[in-house]
C-alpha cells in the first residue's frame, strides 16, 4: 500500500454509520484496484475512464484496472485473490457471482483492505456496496417503455447478463412484478434468459425464442450488449413488429435507435458512475463518515442505508440525445 489508513485498516461503526479511521500516511496516494465484470466492453471502459480521470484531476488516488475477457465467476475470483495479494488500499469489484466472491471479500477485509462492490445488493462481506439505480424505479421504467412500444397484451421475455448477477436479476424481478400488477394482459413466455453481456449470445437466444413462441411480441434486455444482439436478430428476420427494449451504450445503440430495431434504450452513464465511485472510496479512506457524505460530484444526494450507498443514474437514450452522453 502506498498510503495506509492506519497500519491496519479498521472499520468503525459510529452512531450506526460507517467510517474508516485514518492516520497520517507516508505517501500521497491511495492505491485502488478496479475489477469489472469483464474488460473490453464499452460500459466498463467508460467506467474505467471515469475512475482514472477523477484520479488524475484530484490526485489523491491511483487506479489500476484488471479483469477477465468474459464473465466467468471462477476467473474473476482468481483475479480478486491476486489483487488482494498486492495489498492495495481498496478494491472495487463488480461481481459476476456474489456468492463465489463472498469468502474472498472477507479475506481482503481481514488483510486490511477496504473491499467495495458495485451492483451486489445483499452482499455480506463487503465494507461498502455502491448501487447506481433504485431497482423498483428501474423495473417500472423499463416496463413502461416496453408497454409504450409493444402495447399491453402478448408474450414477452427478459434476458439478463447472467443468472447469478444479483443486480440484473433484481431489476428483472421488479420489472416483472410491476407488469403483473399493472399490465395483466402481458405474460412471460419463458423462464429468464442469460446472455445480455454478449452480442452473439443475445442474438442467438433471441432467434431461438422467436422461433419457439408465435405469441412473443418483444423482449427486455438487462445488460449492455443484449439489445444490440436482439436488434440484429430482429433485423435478420425483418420483424418490424417486434419490440426491443434494453440498456446499451449510447454510441453503440444510436444507429439501431435511428433505424428502429431498438425501440427504447435506458441506461446510466458509467463514466459519471466511475467518477462518483472514486469520490466515495477516497472519502471513506480519508476517514469520512458514510452517513455524512453529502452530495456526490455527479449524481447529487445519495441514499445511505447501512453500508449501501445508492444513487439513481439511469435515463432514456434516444437517437436525438445519444451523442450528449459522451460514450
Amino acid at each position: 500500500m502506498k498510503r495506509i489508513v492506519m497500519i491496519s485498516m479498521v472499520l468503525l461503526m459510529v452512531g450506526g454509520s460507517m467510517a474508516f479511521a485514518g492516520g497520517q500516511a507516508a505517501e500521497d496516494t491511495y492505491e485502488i484496484v478496479f475489477i469489472p465484470k469483464l474488460v473490453g466492453i464499452p460500459w466498463f471502459t467508460a467506467m474505467e475512464n471515469g475512475l482514472k480521470d477523477y484520479s488524475k484531476e484530484m490526485g489523491g488516488i491511483d487506479v489500476t484496472v484488471v479483469g477477465a475477457p468474459d464473465t466467468d465467476p471462477a476467473a474473476q475470483a482468481r483475479i480478486l485473490e491476486d489483487a488482494i495479494a498486492q495489498e492495495p488500499d481498496a478494491i472495487i469489484v463488480v461481481p459476476n457471482d456474489t456468492q463465489v466472491l463472498e469468502p474472498i471479500l472477507q479475506r481482503g477485509r481481514d488483510a486490511g483492505i477496504m473491499m467495495v462492490t458495485q451492483e451486489a445488493p445483499g452482499v455480506a462481506n463487503a465494507d461498502l456496496d455502491i448501487e447506481f439505480l433504485i431497482a423498483e424505479r428501474y423495473g417500472a421504467d423499463m416496463m413502461e417503455l416496453f408497454v409504450r412500444e409493444a402495447g399491453t397484451k402478448g408474450g414477452y421475455a427478459v434476458m439478463v447478463g447472467g443468472l447469478t448477477v444479483t443486480s440484473h436479476n433484481q431489476r428483472a424481478d421488479m420489472a416483472v412484478a410491476y407488469q403483473e400488477e399493472k399490465y395483466p394482459g402481458l405474460y412471460q413466455v419463458s423462464s429468464r434468459l442469460e446472455g445480455s453481456e454478449s452480442v452473439e449470445d443475445a442474438q442467438d437466444r433471441t432467434l431461438e425464442l422467436i422461433a419457439a413462441h408465435d405469441d412473443l411480441v418483444g423482449m427486455i434486455y438487462i445488460g449492455s450488449l443484449g439489445a444490440i444482439g436482439g436488434s440484429q436478430a430482429v433485423a435478420s428476420l425483418n420483424r418490424d413488429d417486434f419490440t426491443i427494449v434494453g440498456g446499451s451504450v449510447p454510441s453503440q445503440a444510436k444507429s439501431y435507435l435511428e433505424e428502429g430495431t431498438i425501440d427504447a434504450n435506458y441506461i446510466s452513464n458509467p463514466y459519471r458512475i466511475g467518477r462518483d465511485s472514486a469520490y466515495i472510496v477516497e472519502y471513506l479512506l480519508d476517514g469520512g463518515n458514510l452517513s455524512a457524505i453529502g452530495d456526490l460530484p455527479e449524481y447529487g444526494t445519495p441514499q445511505v442505508a447501512g453500508n449501501v450507498i445508492t444513487f439513481h443514474a439511469p435515463s432514456e437514450v434516444t437517437a436525438e440525445n445519444a451523442d450528449s452522453f459522451g460514450f
